[in-house]
């Protein structure tokens, strides 16, 4: 005898797949961010193991660690915020596609206001970063000077690297905040919390 259908397993392919891409940018985003995090709490630490690095990676360090030092607590706040929006996400995703007896309509409606608050708070992220690649992009050309393959090189090719640090930084930015903005705004959407509601049945019918 075939087994009946869970709500998730019922709903709609593109809601399911949704949730799935939901789930991954959630699990990935938040990691970094929670890493990120921790390690502005040990930026002397990391300085401190700097110094038995090469020089080339000493100076990237050193001129990272200047960066970052100024802008310590704002940007712990961030990503600590960012790190919990994310995990809220990532449950809430989880709930979509295997919701265990929960009503589906509470995840639908937790997972958009997490994407959104991920979305904004991935791009403050994104500006703090692209500010630090600014300050970075100095002390990358003087280190990329110093290595024998690059000795000989005409000083106009390395113009471009501190476009291209802050291009990758912004594109990733906007690759990421916008996938989660996107996400959000699908998930608030009408014909989404229909096809929810539809699913949910009687859960529907008590909070009604």
């Amino acid at each position: 005898m075939k087994q009946p259908a869970s709500p998730s397993q019922s709903l709609p392919r593109g809601i399911r797949f949704a949730a799935f891409v939901c789930l991954v940018l959630s699990a990935f985003t938040g990691f970094f961010a929670l890493r990120e995090s921790m390690n502005l709490g040990r930026l002397s630490e990391l300085k401190e193991a700097g110094d038995s690095q090469p020089a080339f990676v000493t100076s990237l360090l050193e001129a990272q660690i200047s960066a970052l030092e100024p802008m310590r607590e704002s940007r712990a706040l961030i990503l600590g915020a960012l790190s919990v929006a994310c995990a809220l996400s990532f449950v809430a995703a989880g709930r979509m596609l295997r919701p265990e007896g929960l009503p589906l309509e509470r995840m639908r409606r937790m997972l958009g206001g997490a994407a959104i608050s991920a979305a904004l708070l991935r791009t403050i992220d994104g500006a703090q970063e692209a500010v630090v690649a600014r300050r970075m992009a100095p002390a990358i050309i003087e280190a990329m000077k110093t290595l024998p393959e690059l000795q000989g090189q005409a000083i106009e090719q390395f113009q471009a690297v501190p476009w291209l640090f802050s291009a990758s930084t912004v594109g990733l930015t906007a690759f990421v905040a916008g996938t989660f903005a996107l996400l959000g705004q699908y998930f608030r959407s009408e014909r989404v919390r229909q096809a929810i509601i539809a699913q949910d049945g009687d859960f529907a019918e008590e909070e009604d």
